[in-house]
């Protein structure tokens, strides 16, 4: 039984929140996580010093839920970030409490419940939120055809991924783009390789246009996710 002790949701989405109101109206103590600093600094406003910025491993999640006796763990991850849902699922066995699961349906094909993704009309928009929000380092994946978006983003590092092609790679360098920072490759991208890609660049935004499944849309999205940064999207 989980009895009235100390609930962990782990999670910073829509879901979490409503969980987090649920439990407040009924008196319960519990602690938020969010693994990012947008996350965390969101919940914060609201919730206040019951929501802590922790990027959870195994062992750390481990000890954490058994230092400060955890009764009950509430999986409100988004349904992307699967590797903590996979660590929740395993340790609260381990230790015999109860995992509840809020997660939404990953059947649905909409991102927009996650904190960090944005769609616009045109590059234009894209360029003057980017500008607004102190991204400096966004990663376009969105081809070599419009490159609009080069001259009015120039102060900052911008990163493009193309294929590998000769008539490509020259458009972004004649546009403005520095060649270290033209990613050259042919697809398909694991969300693993956009992730180390996000990694080794120290990427903050992802842009792509609504390509869909078979365009890696969701591979680019777990990424984005995983790493907690910007997930801009161009409309068709």
């Amino acid at each position: 039984m989980s009895g009235l002790g100390l609930i962990l949701i782990l999670g910073g989405t829509t879901e979490a929140y409503r969980v987090a109101e649920e439990l407040t109206r009924q008196g319960r103590e519990f602690l938020l996580s969010t693994a990012t600093e947008y996350g965390f600094e969101r919940f914060r406003e609201r919730f206040g010093k019951r929501v802590i910025n922790i990027r959870f491993s195994h062992e750390s999640l481990e000890r954490f839920i058994t230092e400060r006796q955890i009764s009950e763990v509430i999986d409100c991850t988004h349904p992307y970030a699967k590797e903590i849902t996979r660590l929740a699922r395993e340790i609260t066995s381990k230790l015999g409490i109860p995992y509840r699961s809020e997660t939404r349906d990953v059947q649905s094909e909409t991102v927009l419940d996650y904190e960090k993704a944005m769609e616009f009309e045109n590059f234009r928009a894209v360029a003057e939120f980017i500008l607004t929000n102190g991204i400096k380092r966004p990663l376009f994946t969105t081809g070599s055809k419009d490159l609009s978006f080069v001259e009015p983003l120039k102060e900052i590092e911008i990163f493009i991924r193309v294929l590998p092609y000769e008539d490509s790679i020259k458009r972004c360098h004649e546009a403005g783009i520095k060649r270290a920072n033209i990613i050259a490759m042919q697809g398909p991208f694991s969300a693993e390789l956009n992730t180390a890609i996000i990694r080794e660049f120290s990427i903050d935004c992802i842009v792509t246009k609504q390509s869909g499944r078979e365009g890696g849309f969701f591979e680019k999205l777990k990424a984005a996710v995983d790493r907690g940064i910007w997930f801009l999207i161009v409309k068709r």
